[in-house]
């Protein structure tokens, strides 16, 4: 059922991913078989997606499909903040974000350094 179901589009994201620069590995393992990396890593039921970093994992709590997973994995592997030159760019931002049915979250500086600034990037 699930699992057939998220297979398909697990490479589908993969593939999107490499194919778009992102720097992340998409890996899969049979916890049926690898009973002791499920256990260690406190999977309950399948499939079951987990984002580790640092060896930390983390539940992974986003859609089921390709373009979901693309754009979570994207999320927490792109910049933290990017610089807005133009009235244009912030609308373009804020209508890609309305299409994602994600947010914008704008900062407004003096400068673009200091320490309100570098706090902001984080």
């Amino acid at each position: 059922g699930h699992c057939k179901a998220l297979k398909p589009e697990y490479a589908n994201a993969a593939t999107t991913l490499k194919e778009e620069g992102v720097e992340v590995v998409l890996a899969k393992v049979d916890a049926t078989e690898e009973s002791d990396i499920a256990e260690k890593n406190n999977v309950e039921g399948y499939p079951t997606l987990k984002w580790f970093v640092d060896g930390t994992p983390a539940d992974y709590e986003g859609g089921r499909d390709a373009d979901a997973i693309v754009a979570w994995v994207k999320k927490r592997t792109g910049p933290p903040a990017e610089t807005v030159e133009t009235a244009k760019a912030l609308d373009e931002m804020i209508t890609k974000a309305d299409e994602d049915k994600s947010a914008v979250v704008l900062g407004c500086f003096a400068k673009l350094e200091g320490e309100p600034h570098a706090a902001y990037e984080e």
